[in-house]
């Protein structure tokens, strides 16, 4: 074991098993002032009426979400007959898989059901996919997702109102044809796993004419028509290219001396531990978790750190019992680079 783990190390020094995964695409957590129509920050006004949708305090909260309470959040309501739809460009992708996450708090729905979110190509243009409703049902709330339709797949799962809850849309782009694309819905009520789990709606597809997108590279805002519309918050807005960018990572202190990464705790676990980390200056952190045949299995970290200790929640719900490492890579704004490498042990 000793001998495979130092050969292990020495094929991450030489960086065998890198890959691009991972890029975060875009982040919007709402931090303006509240009252400020979203237009004045970047959001494109593209349909419906001129009731703008405004910043609102406070912003959401969810469990082990890096984007959680920060900022404000968004509203969308019934004020005015036909509400405006609002978009952002980002940053466009389309390789492999996109995913885009957000935390919603739905005070109302409709028995017909309308969608609020969605995405298109970088020119949006009429390519409205990964369209996500909100429906009321006897009382309780069930959230929708179709590829393009107007007509949504309902969770089967009753949700309450007034409840914050984590959403994942995900795009996979297929290349057998123009009309095979597939994405699918993952709705969260506690921590999200640090593998991806199977969605709660989806795959789903729709080889019609209207076909697929060119590239993953908006994002929207739909208020709707009044009589139908939801009215909610939304906040945490992310787009990236692997699981692990939404596994929280929390900072611990501003203060940090030297460069570490610490044991996991406890260990072994079962199905959730802790990594600390620590950086002295400004720097880009990515930590990742392979099995020990060097194969990726979750990306914890990927993103830019000030100065200082955080903590990295893990949960290993998806994966079997074993040994794995963890390894991380941080490159601060002045050159210094770090590297480390420990393993951790998952009993089930």
């Amino acid at each position: 074991m000793r001998r495979l783990l130092l050969l292990f190390m020495v094929l991450l020094s030489l960086a065998i098993v890198e890959k691009a995964s991972g890029q975060i695409l875009f982040d919007e957590n709402f931090n303006y002032p509240n009252g400020d129509s979203l237009t004045a920050h970047g959001w494109i006004r593209h349909s419906g009426g001129q009731s703008q949708i405004l910043v609102a305090t406070p912003g959401l909260i969810f469990s082990n979400y890096p984007l959680s309470n920060i900022g404000n959040s968004a509203k969308l309501d019934t004020v005015g007959a036909s509400g405006i739809d609002v978009n952002k460009p980002i940053v466009p992708d389309s390789t492999n898989s996109v995913y885009v996450s957000f935390m919603v708090n739905v005070q109302y729905a409709s028995t017909t059901g309308e969608y609020f979110f969605h995405v298109g190509n970088l020119v949006l243009g009429s390519a409205f996919r990964c369209k996500v409703f909100a429906k009321d049902s006897l009382g309780t709330l069930r959230f929708g997702y179709s590829k393009l339709s107007n007509t949504a797949t309902y969770s089967t799962t009753p949700y309450n109102y007034n409840t914050t809850y984590l959403l994942v849309a995900k795009y996979t782009f297929n290349t057998g044809s123009l009309i095979d694309d597939a994405v699918s819905l993952f709705i969260f009520s506690g921590a999200a796993p640090g593998t991806e789990p199977a969605p709660t709606i989806g795959p789903l597809t729709d080889a019609t004419a209207a076909g697929d997108l060119n590239n993953f590279g908006t994002v929207v805002l739909r208020q709707g028509v009044n009589t139908s519309r939801p009215i909610l918050l939304i906040d945490g807005i992310r787009v990236f290219k692997s699981w692990g960018n939404i596994v929280g990572v929390a900072p611990v202190s501003t203060i940090a001396e030297n460069f570490s990464l610490s044991q996991n705790y406890p260990n072994p676990f079962n199905p959730s531990t802790k990594i600390n980390f620590s950086i002295p200056e400004r720097g880009f952190v990515t930590m990742k978790i392979y099995d020990l045949l060097g194969k990726e299995v979750a990306e914890l970290v990927n993103g830019d750190y000030s100065r200082g200790t955080y903590a990295v929640d893990y949960n290993a719900a998806g994966l079997s019992s074993g040994i794995y490492i963890y390894s991380i890579e941080a490159k601060t704004e002045s050159g210094n680079v770090f590297k480390d490498t420990k393993k951790l042990t998952l009993v089930k």
